[in-house]
């Protein structure tokens, strides 16, 4: 069975949370400070600090490749459930333009929610996988993604697919359909 370990990072969007949460806890905390007390500027200097945390974990992963399936962990070291191999039907690579994602995946990070499903247009086929589709408009997915561009798509058997915008590509849907190959 295949063992890789890979991550994605924040890209200038998810930068951009980061840099917008720290500068409105310091606003925040200096109109806490100046209007209360000192006590109540360091509780919400405390509350954006940890709101700022959670959202650089959302965006900078680790995750593991295994006999379980996917585990990301949020920020490197916070592991969620895994995403359950026996579930992948087949991975494939799908191509979201920066101008649609927002629409296309409701948002950046690590996420739960419904996702537009993929046209043959935005899919390239991994090795001699074939691609698939599944005609829906929409459906659920659960997704680590950073950025627009070309992601990780793999398709479910329980109707949840699952979307990967790893740092390594490549190496990441070759230990993916590894892993697929391996569990069947």
């Amino acid at each position: 069975m295949p063992f890789y370990v890979g991550t994605t990072r924040p890209s200038r969007i998810g930068w951009t949370r980061i840099g917008l949460t720290v500068v409105a806890g310091l606003i925040a905390t200096l109109l806490m400070a100046s209007r209360s007390s000192v006590a109540a500027g360091l509780l919400v200097a405390m509350v954006f600090t940890l709101l700022t945390l959670w959202t650089w974990m959302g965006q900078h992963t680790r995750f593991v490749v295994d006999e379980r399936g996917v585990t990301v962990s949020l920020g490197g070291f916070l592991p969620r459930r895994p995403w359950p191999l026996e579930d992948f039907r087949t991975v494939q690579y799908r191509t979201v333009p920066a101008s649609s994602a927002g629409v296309t995946l409701g948002g950046y990070g690590w996420r739960r929610g419904t996702a537009t499903s993929s046209t043959p247009e935005e899919i390239t086929p991994l090795g001699d996988r074939k691609i698939f589709t599944t005609g829906e408009v929409r459906q659920p997915y659960r997704m680590m993604v950073t950025r627009p561009g070309t992601l990780i798509e793999i398709i479910g058997r329980s109707g949840t697919n699952y979307l990967l915008s790893p740092d390594d590509l490549d190496g990441t849907a070759e230990a993916l359909d590894q892993a697929i190959r391996a569990h069947r």
